[in-house]
């Protein structure tokens, strides 16, 4: 979408459950006003490489580079669109260990961190 071709590979059935596309196929105004442009895209990946914020914390989500803020609320209720923050569920430490291990076994790559 908008020059990156994140979409590239998803239908328009799979746009159109998630509320950006219109019955007729058409991607909604408002959609169009909220994508950004690649550096935009680009400036919270850069923002976290390079801020001294960040220097003596990991583990954090980010967006519109800052640290996003908690967001109690369910993904998929409503259209899902402007869906802001991090799930609380995304910051449970067991799962993150779990998923850890299982990225490990799949890849084949193995990080000794504690």
């Amino acid at each position: 979408m908008h020059g990156t071709e994140l979409g590239r590979d998803a239908s328009t059935d799979l746009f159109k459950q998630m509320g950006f596309f219109d019955e007729d196929g058409n991607i909604r105004p408002e959609i169009v006003r909220s994508l950004k442009t690649v550096p935009q895209g680009a400036a919270t990946s850069v923002w976290c490489v390079t801020s001294p914020l960040l220097d003596d914390i990991g583990g954090v989500y980010c967006e519109d580079a800052d640290i996003a803020e908690l967001d109690p609320g369910k993904l998929g209720e409503g259209s899902g669109f402007g869906a802001r923050g991090v799930q609380e569920y995304s910051l449970d430490e067991g799962d993150a260990k779990k998923l850890w291990a299982l990225s490990e076994q799949m890849t084949g790559v193995k990080f000794n961190v504690e």
